[in-house]
């Protein structure tokens, strides 16, 4: 090693050891104690809030920046204990590495957390309850207003609880930088939320989350949504509403929501794994799109009574070919329909309607392959404009009772035959016996698991459950399931440290991924660590850390270039013991 190197190496060493000698813990028992400590943190700093109600009077401003080693935590002295009130809100500018936790806000009419050109972002473990007399968007992650090239990214909203809204406005909105650039926010998180109540419906700008708005629409923001569960959202016939390209919808469940999961503009975006759940409440719908190249696959549609706009799967006509007009529905293009099951629906898919005549292209070389369609009401496929180009293929349709197939199929587009499912995990499966079982045909590369994230086997089955004996790894979700995870309640004492010898693995982006990807966890203690990856036979791959380390966040990259596609697992040791998480690697 040169000399130059190991000077380098010294100062790193020197840097990182003054960092972690610097960071403390800081304790506020008053609004204007709050203000001051949030702007004076430093990177690695934890601020705890002592319990009661907070009235900021306006925003708690927040201008500085962690870092990804040594990131600023905000936090409640216990677990949503400390309660935001009147027009309390907190504004990131231009931020970066900051995690806020544990606050509960019941502030009246304003927008309670506000990211404006801020990255690495953590919202987690809050309660938003917030006061309604007017319109108000109570999470907004964004740009600024005057300044077309200073963009949002890289921000996580995880294990909160959004509840009881009830004016127009939306629990999340994703938005991006002004004119004339129009970039959306990129790489954002939402995972592992409690959505309820968002009552009564309003005719617009009620979604629960919106991702982008129409000028944004051509570009890629990149947002996973997953892992959340949306009871009674109600507020717009939009539950989400997707305005951007290249956005992921995956593995959460809907129960007795009167709308869509709407890809209202943009391109590209994938629709998976996620419980469509009506329970028969009138209006209650699955997914609806417009755009090109969209994927929907794996998802699950049982007991939805909606119809038109809220159909289970729902393909209208569009009024524009798609282009800079973004008030316009984009005509739907080459979307791939495959591998989802529908069961004991009022409707069933409905393609064509024209809007009494007002649309007028309709959807354009549509796969619709390896489905299972079953009901006993209705059409279970309504085709209301003739599509142009659509291929049907290798599909189970099962019409019972006064349902019918509404269109006429070949052997090879459907098979008109009983899936034979049964009824298990409180939803249906296919049974042992089922005709679906090794019947799937074509190449859908992207189609690794099933409903249950459960692998698919060389021969595939039809619908979105693979009859597979492996443990479910994605199910229906519980508020048991998703919300703020309960954590030891900081002592508040001007001596005291923040304790806990909890490890969190946060699992890995993106997922499923291409030659790499970022595995993340939270060390709280030091301690130990070790990240290995195995493949689905239980062989070691790869060893990517064996080393001691302290508290903190930590990303491990593996390069997974030389592996074959399919199914992996990161198993860390750490704290004497073992987390695992499951990968997906499509070349």
């Amino acid at each position: 090693m040169s000399i130059n190197s190991i000077k380098i190496l010294v100062v790193m060493i020197f840097l990182s050891f003054s960092l972690s000698m610097s960071a403390q813990v800081i304790f506020v028992q008053n609004e204007n104690q709050l203000k001051s400590a949030v702007n004076s943190a430093s990177p690695g700093d934890t601020i705890v809030v002592k319990e009661g109600n907070f009235d900021t009077d306006g925003s708690v401003t927040i201008r500085n920046n962690g870092t990804a080693e040594a990131p600023i935590v905000i936090m409640a002295e216990t677990m949503n204990g400390t309660n935001l009130v009147n027009e309390s809100y907190f504004d990131f500018r231009k931020c970066s590495y900051i995690t806020i936790s544990g606050f509960t806000f019941s502030s009246t009419d304003v927008t309670a957390v506000k990211l404006q050109a801020s990255h690495h972002i953590r919202i987690t473990n809050n309660i938003f309850r917030i006061n309604e007399t007017e319109s108000v968007k109570w999470i907004l992650v964004g740009g600024i207003w005057d300044d077309p090239n200073a963009l949002s990214h890289d921000n996580k909203i995880d294990h909160n609880i959004f509840e009881n809204k009830t004016q127009p406005g939306n629990f999340i909105t994703i938005d991006g930088t002004p004119d004339p650039t129009y970039i959306s926010s990129q790489r954002d998180t939402i995972e592992y939320n409690y959505f309820r109540n968002n009552n009564p419906r309003a005719e617009n700008e009620k979604e629960s989350i919106r991702v982008g708005w129409s000028e944004l629409s051509a570009s890629s923001g990149n947002t996973v949504i997953q892992y959340n569960l949306f009871e009674d959202c109600n507020g717009d016939p939009e539950v989400i509403s997707v305005k951007t390209c290249d956005n992921i919808v995956r593995y959460n469940t809907f129960i007795r929501c009167q709308g869509t999961v709407c890809l209202r503009h943009g391109n590209r975006s994938v629709v998976h794994g996620n419980f469509f759940l009506g329970e028969e409440v009138t209006g209650t719908g699955g997914i609806r799109l417009y755009g090109d190249d969209h994927l929907i696959f794996n998802n699950y549609f049982e007991g939805l009574t909606g119809t038109t706009w809220d159909a289970p799967l729902t393909l209208t006509n569009g009024d524009y070919d798609g282009g800079t007009n973004y008030s316009k529905h984009w005509r739907i293009k080459r979307a791939k329909i495959v591998f989802n099951t529908l069961v004991n629906n009022t409707n069933g898919i409905e393609i064509g309607y024209s809007n009494n005549g007002k649309y007028s292209k309709p959807p354009q070389d549509v796969v619709i392959s390896n489905n299972i369609i079953s009901g006993n009401k209705n059409d279970l496929v309504k085709i209301i404009s003739t599509p142009a180009s659509m291929t049907w293929q290798n599909n189970i349709m099962f019409a019972t009772g006064t349902a019918s197939l509404g269109t006429n199929f070949s052997q090879e587009e459907a098979k008109l035959v009983d899936p034979l499912l049964v009824w298990e995990e409180n939803i249906y499966r296919i049974s042992d016996v089922s005709p679906a079982i090794d019947s799937a045909s074509g190449e859908w590369s992207y189609v690794v698991d099933d409903m249950d994230g459960q692998l698919r086997d060389g021969t595939p089955d039809i619908g979105a459950d693979e009859f597979s004996t492996l443990e479910i790894v994605n199910k229906l979700l519980t508020p048991e399931d998703v919300g703020p995870v309960e954590k030891k309640p900081t002592s508040f004492s001007e001596n005291s440290g923040v304790a806990s010898k909890s490890f969190l693995l946060r699992g890995n982006y993106p997922n499923p991924f291409n030659n790499s990807t970022k595995i993340a966890f939270v060390l709280n203690q030091t301690s130990n660590v070790t990240v290995k990856i195995y493949n689905i036979l239980g062989k070691k791959i790869a060893t990517l850390l064996e080393k001691k380390l302290t508290n903190g966040e930590y990303v491990v990259t593996w390069n997974a270039s030389g592996e074959s596609s399919g199914i992996y697992f990161v198993k860390v040791l750490a704290d004497e013991k073992f987390y695992t998480h499951r990968l997906i690697y499509l070349k």
